[in-house]
């Protein structure tokens, strides 16, 4: 599997849910970044050694593939990795064999491998930085993660459920906000995607005493001007947040019939909180 998108948009969020949703859910999930390891050190953590095969080994060491036997091996920023690697990562996902630095004999390994990049690997294949052989194994099922900027209707539901996550983390409320304070939230264009709106939250939890934070507490640059249903959206979560999520009133508050607040609901995917009482 091959996930694709812009730094920040939850690449590896995904490839847990990958995992923990199949057959393989029991074994382990192991993760490496290609890109943080020097390319003297991505040989040995991904592949392994062993004792003596080289200065400073003084035991064996299984590597990432093996330790990632029976379950799935996430491979973060695959673009950014060098061609030998590559080469011999193609080979081990042909053979389900991995032959440690130094050793003998290969050993046989069974896992799902699912990669990752913010890079365009067509266009790395084409400048001869990747190899298409290893596109094409890695490319048979291919997930693209668009930016936030392209969802503004996530961004209250991120935001809501990153504030009921920290919640329940820190055993405090959750954060607040103000109608003109969404509609500003809305109208960012989250160069850190998913990433940055869940740091604004921890960041605003600091400062956070009950009320209802405003578009000035906001730690965001000059802002856009809002689209209808970014405003509408905006609208609408206000005044369930009011009603604690009680469609009747929440629609009485807007002068709207309960119908059309489902349907606007359902038009902006704004997801229910909380059954009606």
């Amino acid at each position: 599997m091959l996930i694709t998108g812009e730094t920040g948009t939850g690449k590896e969020c995904v490839a847990r849910a990958v995992h923990e949703l199949s057959a393989r859910h029991q074994g382990p999930y192991i993760s490496i970044n290609c890109a943080a390891l020097p390319d003297s050190l991505l040989d040995s953590e991904l592949f392994g050694f062993e004792r003596g095969a080289f200065t400073g080994a003084l035991s064996a060491y299984p590597g990432k593939i093996a330790l990632a036997d029976g379950g799935t091996l996430f491979l973060d920023e695959i673009g950014d990795m060098p061609l030998h690697a590559q080469a011999r990562l193609l080979r081990v996902l042909e053979t389900y064999e991995v032959f440690p630095i130094g050793a003998v004999r290969s050993r046989r390994v069974d896992f799902r491998v699912v990669a990752a990049t913010h890079c365009p690997l067509e266009q790395a294949m084409q400048a001869g930085r990747f190899r298409s052989d290893l596109f094409y194994r890695l490319n048979v099922a291919r997930v693209l993660l668009p930016p936030l900027r392209e969802r503004p209707s996530d961004v209250v539901v991120l935001f809501e459920h990153f504030s009921r996550e920290l919640a329940r983390r820190t055993q405090t409320p959750p954060v607040r906000l103000t109608a003109a304070a969404l509609v500003r939230m809305c109208r960012h264009p989250w160069p850190g995607n998913v990433r940055e709106l869940r740091n604004l939250v921890e960041a605003l939890s600091l400062q956070y005493e009950a009320t209802p934070l405003d578009a000035a507490a906001l730690p965001l640059p000059p802002e856009r001007a809002p689209t209808p249903d970014e405003s509408q959206s905006a609208l609408i979560l206000e005044a369930l947040n009011q009603c604690e999520w009680n469609r009747s009133k929440a629609a009485a508050m807007l002068h709207w019939s309960r119908m059309t607040l489902y349907r606007k609901m359902r038009q902006l995917h704004i997801e229910d909180e909380r059954p009606e009482t």
